[in-house]
């Protein structure tokens, strides 16, 4: 039911900004490496695709100033808006070379790098973007393998603590985060399997599988087949 009202929410304010053409509001869903630019130093931000009090939830790690009080954000003609508990505005962003750059209330400039392997900053005119059969714009979203259609936006973000996790399809468990190292076990469609967390690597996101006796393993949240992006499994069970 909460993913439902989120998803309703979620279309509801893609409706009222009809100049918002440049990315699906799911791109933005996930964790943000933010740089003031001052002597604040970097902090995080996550922007969540669940809904509370008829906007989405956003909440921010470590931060000072404006960004301290983020409750809440919603997106753009531009790219996203952050909110305070009160739902005012607190600052405004758009893309700009894989990041999302802009200002804050209190006239700073701020840069936020995506950490969960967020894409975005697609054109309208890109031919990717042509709508599947089902109606979803295939370049602005993750898919599931299974469906073929665009995954909710709570499952895009790769878990940061430990969660029980399903399989969209059969799933490579490898011994090391390298793709070329060697395939250990693997899951299958639609099996429950624990996540004991997801970090950034030089490979992208790569999440902690733990089975048997001791034995640990890593597999992917995302991959790429003929042009178009998947997510690897669900966060749910």
């Amino acid at each position: 039911m909460r993913i439902r009202h989120a998803l309703v929410v979620l279309a509801s304010l893609v409706s009222a900004a009809p100049a918002f053409a440049q990315d699906h509001p799911s791109a933005f869903v996930g964790s943000w490496e933010v740089e003031t630019g001052s002597a604040i130093g970097k902090c995080n931000v996550e922007l969540k695709g669940t809904a509370f009090a008829g906007k989405l939830s956003a909440r921010s790690i470590m931060c000072l100033g404006p960004l301290g009080f983020l409750n809440g954000w919603t997106p753009s003609r531009d790219g996203v808006t952050l909110l305070d508990l009160s739902g005012r505005e607190i600052g405004s962003f758009g893309p700009s070379r894989g990041n999302l750059v802009g200002r804050l209330s209190d006239g700073s400039m701020v840069t936020m790098r995506p950490t969960s392997g967020q894409r975005f900053g697609g054109r309208r005119d890109d031919d990717r973007r042509r709508p599947d059969r089902d109606g979803n714009d295939r370049a602005d979203c993750y898919l599931r393998e299974d469906t073929g259609r665009c995954a909710d936006p709570s499952d895009i973000p790769p878990p940061r603590e430990r969660r029980l996790v399903r399989s969209v399809g059969p799933l490579n468990v490898r011994s090391q985060e390298d793709m070329s190292s060697p395939v250990v076990t693997q899951t299958e469609a639609g099996e429950c399997f624990t996540v004991h967390g997801c970090r950034d690597t030089r490979w992208g996101p790569r999440c902690e599988v733990r089975w048997g006796k001791n034995q640990i393993g890593y597999t992917i949240k995302y991959f790429e087949r003929n042009r178009k992006n998947y997510i690897g499994f669900l966060n749910r069970c």
